[in-house]
């Protein structure tokens, strides 16, 4: 799959120029040149191919938005039945918002999307494009383009292919493409049968060394291996042979000694601390005390050494606590401006930019209805001359 970041479809932004261009079909054998640029690199092809012929029939190219002659011949329909409405300030359409929308992936390097218009009881289907240099609202080379129009109850045809999102619409597209994938969870592999031998010939070995002394395997680690119970052992509920039972003895007596060196079995266990404090008994024993009736001289030690302390760490605590904060130094001010600055930057472009595009969009629905540049002019100069009386008020 394409590893650009796919940006998910703004309703608002994909839908009004398409649905400003629609009524025009009835007026006009050719879509006028908005349209264009909104649709897929195949079906820009398409409409500009057989725009105009006479078997289009009756809707002209707006059978052509739709690759089934069945699904076209609902399309006249419903756009004769538009109720378009621009704001009487901005001139734009006014239109509900459009919260449904399903992710399909068709192949590796296609993904659409459509958008349950139920308003107007249309479904359009986009297509993410890239390196589309004829597409795009803005001249943009990437983005979503119209694939196909259809009428919402078209939906039923194909609803189950439709995801929430980019992600489930992936994963859908991957279980369908690889059912029978195995699994990915691996298991540890047995020893070979070969390892299991030199394993049998080691621990036989200590049956052949002479005096019944075993060598160490690995003398450097000083380990002790464990004696692996025999299969007749582990078989049954009987206890120990006798000749197992003077192994195991002979093991300890001679095998033991041999590979470790210390052996915590003859460890002598060191005296655990006990909570009755037993040893302060006997120190107390041992303390000398003093004879009855002769006088202490020695100096008494402080009653209160703690208490003083205690109070000592709170007053100096109380006293940090109390210290003036520092002055903001010159630098964080400086600082703080150039972040307002950079803000204000920001939203001025951000305000250009968005009235670039609302004149933009007024100026092709004022030719999508067959207004010219001149009188779409002297409506704009005339709107500027009353914000001018506005702010002559204020």
């Amino acid at each position: 799959m394409s590893t650009t970041i796919i940006t998910p479809p703004e309703p608002r932004t994909l839908f009004p120029p398409l649905l400003a261009c629609l009524p025009t079909a009835f007026m006009s054998p050719r879509p006028p040149p908005a349209l264009l640029p909104l649709l897929s690199p195949i079906l820009r092809q398409r409409v500009n191919l057989l725009a105009g012929n006479t078997s289009s029939g009756q809707g002209g190219w707006l059978n052509l938005l739709s690759w089934s002659t069945s699904r076209s011949s609902k399309l006249g329909g419903k756009i004769e039945n538009l109720q378009l409405e621009a704001h009487p300030v901005s001139g734009e359409l006014e239109l509900e918002d459009i919260d449904k929308v399903g992710y399909r992936r068709v192949d590796e390097e296609t993904l659409q999307c459509c958008l349950q218009v139920e308003e107007f009881g249309l479904l359009p289907v986009y297509i993410w494009c890239e390196n589309d240099a004829e597409g795009g609202q803005t001249g943009g080379t990437t983005g979503w383009r119209l694939a196909e129009l259809r009428a919402l109850e078209d939906l039923s045809d194909d609803i189950a292919q439709w995801t929430d999102s980019i992600a489930d619409a992936n994963d859908l597209f991957e279980s369908q493409s690889h059912p029978n994938a195995p699994a990915t969870t691996s298991y540890p592999q047995h020893a070979s049968a070969a390892d299991e031998d030199d394993d049998d010939d080691y621990w036989a070995s200590y049956d052949r060394t002479p005096n019944n002394r075993t060598p160490a395997r690995t003398p450097a680690k000083r380990a002790s291996p464990a004696p692996q119970a025999s299969a007749a052992a582990t078989s049954s509920n009987l206890g120990p042979t006798k000749e197992e039972l003077e192994y195991f003895a002979r093991y300890a007596e001679e095998v033991q000694p041999a590979l470790d060196d210390h052996d915590p079995d003859e460890e002598t266990p060191e005296t655990a601390n006990s909570t009755l404090r037993g040893g302060e008994l006997s120190e107390q024993r041992s303390v000398p005390t003093q004879p009855a009736g002769e006088p202490n001289i020695n100096p008494a030690p402080p009653m209160y050494a703690s208490s003083n302390n205690e109070f000592n760490n709170a007053l100096q605590k109380e006293q940090a606590e109390l210290e003036a904060p520092r002055p903001t130094s010159p630098a964080s001010s400086v600082d703080k401006l150039e972040r307002g600055a950079e803000d204000m930057t920001r939203a001025e472009v951000g305000v250009k930019q968005f009235i670039s595009t609302e004149m933009k969009s007024m100026y092709r629905l004022a030719r999508s209805v067959g207004m010219g540049r001149e009188e779409f002019e002297r409506i704009i100069k005339t709107e500027i001359d009353v914000l001018g009386m506005l702010e002559a008020d204020d």
